[in-house]
């Protein structure tokens, strides 16, 4: 039986085999001299989070799927690169780590803008802030920073290499002590086309993340300089 609110986010999934490139860099993160400030999201959860929503109750997650519902076959799906290191709010002050795009058509924002404005006709406000592209990779754990970005970033090999998006899901989140929870409550895939040499169908299972899944910290949870209302893109 479904509660009586739902915290839900639209986010774009990622296809494994960037997953897998982005691996590396999160064992190194986990092992590196700021293991015990960082919390990285695990693998097979990473994701791009389009609109965090917060707590829905029945009548707006009603309205959340029906507006991804309809972008169901409206797309396509937009192959970019994987780019460079960032941080939120920034790498001398970091709270967030994450990895940019190399988009140069801005197609993954462009796919964004549609969303937002289907989300808005569905009865949402607007995002407030604009939406720019990445995956989140780590976060700092409450209390504790890294003293030294500079020292955690040197040597690093950042992944290189194509990404696509197979689906836009809207997912529920269920925060527990041992990890959040994330369960796919609508999906839509893009519009059909030839399949690609490398990646996976888009209703290959694989290309979402599993339905429990442990990260340690909650991907779509706001956090400094980020909103918290059902406008929330990031």
């Amino acid at each position: 039986m479904m509660a009586e609110s739902v915290r839900a986010f639209v986010a774009f999934t990622i296809d494994p085999e960037a997953r897998r490139r982005i691996a590396p860099l999160l064992d190194h993160l986990r092992r590196g001299p700021a293991a015990k400030s960082l919390k990285c999201v695990s693998p097979e959860n990473l994701h791009m989070t389009v609109r965090f929503f917060g707590d829905l109750d029945r009548k707006r997650l009603k309205r959340a799927r029906a507006a991804v519902e309809a972008l169901d076959g409206g797309w396509e799906m937009p192959r970019v690169e994987l780019g460079e290191l960032g941080a939120f709010p920034s790498m001398r002050r970091p709270s967030v780590f994450w990895l940019g795009l190399v988009d140069p058509g801005e197609r993954v924002a462009t796919l964004a803008r549609m969303i937002d404005l289907t989300i808005r006709k569905s009865g949402f406000g607007a995002a407030d802030k604009r939406f720019v592209p990445h995956v989140t990779i780590a976060r700092c754990r409450r209390g504790r920073s890294v003293p030294d970005p500079e020292r955690l970033t040197a040597g690093l090999t950042l992944p290189r290499g194509p990404l696509t998006i197979p689906t836009i899901t809207l997912y529920q989140s269920d925060l527990r002590p041992e990890g959040p929870v994330y369960t796919p409550l609508q999906i839509a895939r893009p519009r059909p086309g030839p399949d690609r040499p490398g990646v996976e169908r888009p209703d290959d299972p694989t290309s979402l993340p599993p339905r429990a899944r442990r990260t340690g910290q909650d991907p779509a949870e706001p956090k400094e300089g980020e909103p918290s209302n059902g406008g929330h893109t990031r």
